[in-house]
């Protein structure tokens, strides 16, 4: 529920994460926080999300194009920031995702892989996540172990997706491999191998 007035300590971290975080959009997205945002809104991926160029070291750079382009995707940002940040007329504002958001916003302030560590540095001594309840160290541990897991399958997601796409006789674009992602990621809850190596 979004509401124009946050009593309370809220309004406060609200506001701080519109500022630090929802203005630019999650730095840590993983294709597991787009499926699931996709699922849930019953959405494509290529609804809600952009490309930005990636580094050659990227491990989450998306090879297209026949390997002419490298890119990383991203929530999609708007005018007033992360395209899923609701703004009242009061100039307030929250996630419209709630417990959707990707794993990286629920966290806000620590940072993923960093540990409890706040964006500046200083240690977590309370953290906050999503709408709900304030993360204790215990489910902020919790978030972490999720968020590196999460992590590590999309480094190894887009590494199988760029072997693939070098070799591709069309050039693949980024919907392309939004769908490899879909199904990839199906694959993986069910438990079954990569779809590239099922058998017909």
């Amino acid at each position: 529920m979004t509401t124009d007035f946050l009593p309370g300590t809220d309004g406060p971290w609200q506001s701080s994460r519109a500022k630090t975080l929802c203005r630019r959009g999650p730095r840590y997205v993983t294709g597991a926080d787009l499926v699931r945002i996709a699922r849930t809104l019953a959405l494509e991926p290529w609804h809600f999300t952009q490309t930005a160029p990636a580094a050659a070291d990227d491990p989450t750079g998306v090879v297209l194009d026949n390997a002419r382009r490298r890119v990383t995707l991203r929530v999609a940002n708007a005018a007033h920031g992360c395209v899923f940040h609701i703004r009242t007329l009061q100039g307030t504002g929250r996630c419209g995702l709630g417990d959707l958001a990707p794993a990286s916003c629920r966290m806000f302030p620590a940072l993923p892989g960093k540990g409890a560590t706040r964006t500046g540095g200083e240690a977590v001594e309370e953290v906050r996540g999503g709408t709900g309840p304030r993360l204790d160290e215990e489910q902020l541990a919790e978030a972490e172990r999720q968020w590196a897991a999460d992590r590590d399958h999309w480094f190894e997601l887009i590494a199988r997706w760029n072997a693939l796409a070098e070799k591709a006789e069309t050039p693949p674009n980024v919907e392309d491999f939004q769908r490899y992602l879909l199904e990839a990621q199906a694959s993986r809850e069910a438990g079954m191998p990569w779809p590239e190596d099922v058998v017909a």
